[in-house]
């Protein structure tokens, strides 16, 4: 199944209940935890990820911004989440990350920016459980796309196993997401294409839908 990961800080921040009341029937909710030192913007910690599982049955998954991945595992873990993942640039050991992160429950991940080549993931193959590789560059909002990213999808399906899941994140909307999906992911991080909308649950559902068709031609 095609997944459609909606990332909650482009929501109504103000609004968090009403916005978790209104996109009950989606299926995955994103979570940015950015520190201030990996990226320049500080967003959210343990205390509103126990919040928002505690509140909402949506599955979670937690993207860690962070300089030191391992230091937010156990909080996170507790919380309740599905997925966590950390970036492969700022872990000396990535595998005492991945096992940690599994030992506890939960699906483990790594994460790579834009400038970051994928061959950095053959050690780690077949420990991780998904990778998302960013398709901007991760310390700006706003900003478009980048193209390169789908030769790097393209790479990484080749040296994962078949059952790792590939995840997307940056920039995706109408546009690009076609070529994302036939270039070989399997789950797309989306920010203000489906929070900006009138109707955030309806524009999951047909971003989740394309998804799926797109898959299909694969």
């Amino acid at each position: 199944m095609f997944i459609v990961s909606p990332s909650i800080y482009s929501a109504d921040l103000l609004r968090l209940a009403d916005v978790l009341d209104s996109v009950q029937k989606m299926e995955n909710l994103h979570i940015d935890i950015d520190d201030g030192n990996f990226v320049r913007g500080i967003s959210f910690g343990a205390d509103t990820v126990q919040a928002i599982a505690s509140y909402t049955d949506i599955p979670l998954d937690v993207h860690l911004e962070v300089m030191n991945p391992c230091d937010y595992v156990e909080a996170l873990c507790r919380t309740g989440i599905r997925r966590l993942c950390a970036h492969i640039e700022v872990l000396p050991y990535p595998y005492l990350f991945l096992s940690d992160v599994k030992r506890r429950g939960v699906k483990a991940g790594l994460s790579l920016n834009l400038k970051t080549p994928v061959h950095l993931l053959e050690p780690y193959a077949r420990d991780v459980d998904h990778v998302l590789l960013v398709s901007v560059e991760a310390d700006h909002e706003g900003l478009p796309f980048r193209p390169g990213v789908l030769d790097k999808i393209v790479e990484a399906r080749k040296i994962l196993p078949k059952e790792t899941a590939i995840w997307v994140d940056g920039g995706i909307n109408d546009a690009n997401l076609r070529e994302v999906v036939i270039a070989g992911a399997d789950a797309v991080v989306m920010g203000r294409a489906v929070f900006d909308e009138p109707n955030p649950a309806a524009t999951w559902k047909y971003y989740r839908d394309r998804g799926e068709a797109y898959r299909a031609e694969r």
